[in-house]
């Protein structure tokens, strides 16, 4: 792994020296060292460094206050202080740069080295967001819908982003000002949470760029003869270790197995998600079913559980992107699984209709047209 370079804005010598040190110990490289905020402006903009340690109290015609405001607006670069002037009214003025996070003089080694980490996780989750946020505009302005309702699906987005990254900034902050008076345990807790954010932020990243391509037109629809009964024992076998001894997936094939021409990548999204669901809104040690019945033209997967289920007033709205069931508590999704599924069995000219009782369970039916391969020139 590449190192981490840093770039330290501090006007006395002996305390920059002495901070290069400390985080060359702790396996930092540093980009440059400088005494004032313009050389910080300069030096940055020279090295493009990953973060910038900023001492708040520069010499010269701007602080770092202003310096970091003008590096964050120009380079986008996270800067942390790392200051002795803890007052209100200095603290007031820094939040307006957006620092992603401050170290009080004097510090202990491990505290710089969290704050530096906890900075650049929040910096490149911030950036991953951007991007996702950019490719999702291009995607909706290239897409032949009507602009309400890509505007929707934006504001969707950044809705389901917002809780993630504020739970990361909060628990940032909480370890950040209290960390060293915290038992283990404790900060152990509050970094379990930054990392299931972030899980949870990747998962969101990924199910939204793949409707993104679904509903954009930008995957490829190419029909490829599958061995449907292999494909399925194998995805069957994929989720059920993932989902651990308290679950169980029952599989089964009707009917004389024979090729089907799908395209199996839009097959893999449309099943995993239908079993993911079954076994994450089953109950501990819930048993989920799922059926293969081949026909003379058509092929038909049916997944059904035991679980929560689905009020009847919500079932008209399960394929709609990002709405998810009232009954649904805690369990964590976000609520584009079935949108994809749905894309995915149009592309292929099918249909999907569900059956469903609150607190019995849900089926949900896929028929696809066994169709025929594509020809290629």
């Amino acid at each position: 792994m590449s190192e981490i370079r840093i770039l330290i804005v501090e006007d006395e010598a002996i305390v920059a020296d002495d901070i290069a040190y400390r985080l060359e110990n702790l396996g930092y490289e540093i980009a440059d060292i400088v005494a004032s905020g313009e050389e910080a402006i300069e030096s940055a903009t020279d090295y493009l460094p990953d973060l910038v340690l900023m001492d708040i109290m520069l010499q010269g015609e701007i602080d770092g206050i202003e310096a970091a405001r003008t590096i964050r607006e120009r380079l986008e670069l996270p800067v942390v202080y790392l200051t002795a002037n803890a007052d209100r009214a200095t603290l007031e003025r820094a939040k307006v740069s957006v620092p992603l996070g401050y170290v009080l003089k004097p510090f202990k080694d491990r505290e710089l080295q969290v704050t530096i980490e906890i900075a650049l996780t929040r910096h490149h989750a911030e950036r991953e967001l951007q991007q996702a946020l950019e490719n999702t505009r291009q995607q909706q302005r290239a897409a032949e819908e009507n602009s309400d309702l890509k505007t929707q699906y934006l504001s969707m987005t950044s809705h389901e982003f917002r809780t993630p990254l504020t739970v990361i900034q909060s628990s940032a902050e909480m370890l950040e000002h209290f960390g060293d008076a915290w038992s283990d345990e404790k900060k152990q807790k509050y970094i379990q949470r930054i990392l299931s954010s972030t899980a949870s932020m990747n998962q969101l990243l990924e199910d939204v760029l793949t409707f993104g391509r679904v509903e954009s037109g930008k995957v490829p629809f190419q029909r490829t003869s599958v061995d449907v009964e292999t494909f399925c024992r194998d995805l069957v076998d994929a989720i059920a270790f993932g989902a651990g001894q308290g679950y169980s997936i029952e599989y089964s094939v009707r009917g004389t197995p024979q090729p089907a021409h799908l395209d199996e990548k839009l097959l893999w999204h449309l099943l995993n998600n239908l079993l993911s669901n079954a076994v994450k809104y089953s109950p501990d040690g819930g048993v989920v079913t799922f059926t293969v019945s081949f026909e003379s033209d058509r092929v038909c997967f049916q997944v059904s559980d035991s679980g929560i289920g689905i009020a009847p007033e919500e079932q008209h709205r399960l394929f709609e992107p990002f709405h998810r069931a009232k009954n649904v508590g805690k369990i964590p999704g976000t609520g584009l699984g079935l949108a994809i599924v749905k894309r995915s069995v149009d592309i292929h000219g099918g249909s999907i209709s569900v059956s469903s009782q609150e607190g019995k369970g849900t089926t949900f039916t896929v028929m696809l047209p066994l169709g025929e391969e594509e020809k290629r020139g």
